[in-house]
């Protein structure tokens, strides 16, 4: 089922034998009108014209259609070349080329990401922020909490390759064999310095732990809970590897975890705070995460609910550097300008922080009895 902007399209598409067509006659696309198409098929297509209407109207049905998302239903969007309606198309290319893009057509989520990474220039680490803040609001608007987590993970993971190029001394780009561990030095013992150099001194030690913000009080609750739930299931670690790696700011001991994932023989609790010790750092205390009740810490939890909601604390932890930063940015434009518009971007990012830690809370007190 394709969805066009108007019913002279429709004519065209059904004279050039494509007759499962429809549209929506002089309005935007209606939320009764994406449930009535969701009653003939699971995904229809979204052929708006090329030009910069035709894409708010399609930006406008996505908006629309966030809210009412649910298992396999979905929409693609096809974008025509600028200038052209799918009548000018047919006339100028003919059936075929429409036909193609209609076979090329577009996820609602890459949709949603090539839209609002393309709106604005994104220059300054600011101009990065609030791209996060914008495809973050967007994710917010889905009901569905299955769909809204896998949108958040698939936006984040998105938005991390654009704004976090990857490090040279990451795991991930050490050559296309992946990890490679360093060599051993004699003596050393089969985990920890046989795969890692330890800080040689109180001295290094105090610089690794500055280098990588645990001065600045990057040891939080949440982080101290997201660490003891990979060292309680190493088998976890490979899944948030990369989005860890990616994200600026971060408690240090994950960055040993993540270069822990080249070798199978490390992703085991012991190994893993065996590794951590050899590299002057500890694992978490119970008194660092206290009063953080996540299941994935709790004695008897099932592996499957443990990985659901260790995704759920590492998206919070992967989010909230670039919710902070926006704020931060959004509240000193205000002091700045006193103007209405920077009042309203910055109560809206106060009421997505305030959301922020609600969800926070609630995932940390699920438990508590």
């Amino acid at each position: 089922m394709i969805v066009v902007e108007g019913y002279m399209d429709v004519i065209a598409l059904a004279a050039a034998g494509i007759p499962d067509a429809v549209a929506p006659l002089g309005t935007a696309l209606t939320e009764h009108q994406i449930e009535m198409l969701w009653r003939h098929v699971e995904t229809p297509i979204l052929c708006f014209d090329g030009d910069a209407a035709g894409q708010r109207a399609a930006m406008r049905a996505i908006s629309r259609a966030l809210p009412l998302l649910r298992p396999a239903h979905s929409l693609r969007i096809v974008r025509l070349p600028e200038g052209l309606d799918p009548d000018d198309l047919i006339k100028a290319r003919g059936p075929r080329a429409l036909e193609q893009l209609l076979g090329e057509a577009k996820s609602l989520v890459e949709v949603l990401w090539e839209f609002e990474r393309d709106a604005t220039p994104l220059v300054t680490p600011e101009d990065k922020a609030g791209l996060k803040a914008r495809l973050m609001a967007h994710v917010d608007t889905i009901q569905h909490p299955d769909i809204a987590s896998l949108y958040r993970r698939a936006l984040q993971d998105r938005y991390s390759e654009f704004a976090f190029p990857r490090r040279e001394k990451t795991w991930q780009s050490r050559g296309a064999a992946g990890f490679q561990p360093r060599q051993a030095r004699p003596g050393s013992s089969r985990f920890g310095p046989a795969s890692f150099s330890a800080p040689s001194s109180p001295e290094s030690i105090t610089r690794l732990n500055t280098r990588y913000g645990q001065a600045s009080g990057s040891r939080d609750a949440l982080s101290a809970a997201v660490i003891a739930g990979l060292i309680r299931w190493p088998c976890l670690l490979p899944r948030h590897a990369e989005a860890l790696a990616r994200t600026p700011g971060l408690d240090p001991r994950f960055e040993i975890l993540v270069e822990c994932c080249g070798d199978t023989a490390a992703l085991e609790s012991d190994a893993l705070t065996t590794i951590l010790r050899d590299n002057g750092l500890d694992e978490p205390t119970v008194a660092e995460y206290a009063g953080l009740r996540f299941g994935f810490l709790i004695q008897g939890t099932e592996q499957e609910q443990a990985a659901a909601e260790l995704a759920q604390a590492v998206d919070l932890l992967v989010e909230r550097p670039v919710l902070e930063a926006a704020l931060a940015q959004a509240t000193a434009r205000f002091e700045s300008e006193l103007s209405e518009a920077a009042f309203a971007e910055q109560q809206r990012l106060l009421k997505r922080k305030l959301e922020f830690d609600s969800r926070l809370r609630q995932m940390a007190t699920r438990h508590a009895s």
